[in-house]
């Protein structure tokens, strides 16, 4: 999923309204992949469930973190970057194992915004961005065990760490 966020966190006027705006955009694009995910499992039965589940979550997960994103934005008086019409998936999300490496994708490239804002925000702000680079963790690791995919193969957000 590609998220031009250059432009939209570029507009925001300190260091931590760009860290969230960049969160935002990440937060944006995942919520039309988790949809994208969701929308191959839907048809698929009860096989698909567990990963129907995994999508769902991702889905709501990524709505709420959008939704506080653009609230915090507000509240500085930043314009939140808006939702781009379509995003490029790094993945088709073709059947189970398709949509479940999407997924899993979504969480890594989600995390290297979440880690970038870690290292500028502040307080409760800084507290947030932990919390969702843990829980953007948990769920991509989630999606790679049920693929069974190795937990070892995300190193995404953490380069040079």
């Amino acid at each position: 999923m590609t998220a031009t966020t250059g432009v939209a966190a570029s507009a925001a006027p300190d260091p931590q309204a760009r860290a969230l705006s960049s969160m935002l955009a990440s937060a944006h694009a995942a919520v039309y992949a988790a949809a994208a995910a969701g929308g191959v499992l839907a048809p698929l039965g009860d096989a698909a469930r567990p990963a129907r589940d995994l999508a769902r979550t991702a889905l709501d997960n990524h709505r709420a973190l959008r939704d506080t994103l653009v609230a915090m934005l507000r509240t500085r008086g930043a314009t939140p970057p808006a939702a781009l019409a379509a995003y490029r998936l790094p993945v088709e999300p073709a059947g189970v194992a398709g949509s479940l490496d999407l997924l899993a994708r979504i969480e890594d490239q989600s995390a290297v915004s979440a880690l970038a804002a870690v290292d500028v925000l502040t307080g409760a702000d800084r507290e947030m961005a932990v919390d969702t680079l843990v829980a953007m963790t948990l769920r991509g690791q989630r999606a790679r065990l049920a693929a069974g995919v190795a937990p070892a193969s995300v190193t995404a957000a953490f380069p040079g760490r």
